[in-house]
């Protein structure tokens, strides 16, 4: 039985050794990336695209689709959680369901079809054509939630650098929105999220919304628990008039340590989450390759004296 899983332990191997090799080639790729952003600074540009008066023709057939389900299309709760996605377009609502109809119709009919010729019961082509339905249903909220947590922890690592410049900034004379506007200038190329959301709050207050209103929005634009305290402390220092400057440098100092604390965190995790490659990739074949040579030489030992007898 264990020369049998020999194979299938040497292709896991091989599939998590190309997985994390791919993983970290992807990752210098995107650092080269950031760091090309980083000099070319001067030519980024921040595209709003709310500002596009409509989306692309090619998703108009799948906007269509969403009025088969009215009411997500107007649902605040929907809006919200594109928007902590980075999808702030009007009909992003839109596209969005309908995508969620296609792909909710296209994998039910992959399971209809895929029971039906493989001449299952009734039963069976009835639970995976539903089986069907929910995973396409749910997919696309499972790619949005991905999405929202990889900008959420990119505006988190890049918050307390911000804030840092806020502070200086600040300290040096400058107004708050000047200054919210300058960080954001400053952290384009190298944090693109909380760049964007940073001139999406100064354009808001120069649009004639309320400056605690507008910080409110940011808050719940991308539902990050560091940027809802730095709002809080922003309220704050405005409303009862004490020095934002002041407030702003320990709520960095603040936020440091806690960026510390999640690095200490997840290097405390790493032993556990190194137990499954270890017992499913890496003990399995120095088992083999420990106990194969012997358990061979007692096989063919075993064979010599039954021949014998």
């Amino acid at each position: 039985m264990l020369i049998y899983l020999i194979p299938v332990l040497v292709a896991l191997t091989f599939v998590t050794a190309a997985v994390g090799i791919y993983a970290m080639n992807t990752r210098g790729r995107r650092v080269t990336a950031r760091l090309q952003r980083v000099v070319d600074r001067d030519d980024v540009e921040i595209h709003d695209d709310i500002a596009a008066p409509q989306i692309p023709p090619v998703l108009q057939p799948i906007a269509f689709l969403a009025w088969l389900i009215p009411g997500q299309i107007y649902s605040e709760t929907l809006k919200w959680d594109l928007a902590q996605a980075g999808y702030r377009h009007l009909d992003a609502p839109r596209v969005f369901t309908g995508f969620r109809v296609l792909a909710t119709a296209f994998f039910g009919t992959v399971g209809l079809l895929g029971t039906w010729f493989l001449r299952m019961a009734n039963t069976e082509i009835m639970v995976f054509s539903f089986l069907g339905l929910a995973f396409g249903y749910f997919l696309p909220m499972m790619v949005l939630r991905q999405k929202q947590n990889t900008r959420k922890m990119d505006i988190t690592l890049s918050l307390p650098d911000a804030l840092d410049l806020l502070v200086i900034c600040v300290e040096a004379g400058q107004g708050l929105n000047a200054a919210l506007l300058k960080v954001g200038q400053e952290t384009a190329g190298h944090a693109d999220a909380l760049s964007e959301e940073l001139k999406t709050v100064n354009a808001e207050m120069r649009a004639g919304v309320t400056r605690t209103q507008a910080l409110r929005n940011f808050a719940l634009r991308t539902g990050v628990d560091d940027v809802r305290a730095f709002v809080a402390v922003l309220i704050q220092s405005d409303r009862f008039g004490t020095s934002i400057a002041q407030a702003l440098r320990i709520h960095a100092d603040s936020l440091r340590i806690r960026r510390r604390q999640r690095a200490e965190e997840a290097a405390r995790k790493a032993p556990v989450k190194m137990v499954f490659p270890l017992v499913f990739c890496i003990f399995p074949e120095l088992l083999v390759v420990i106990l194969a040579p012997g358990m061979l030489a007692l096989f063919r030992a075993l064979a010599n004296m039954a021949q014998g007898n």
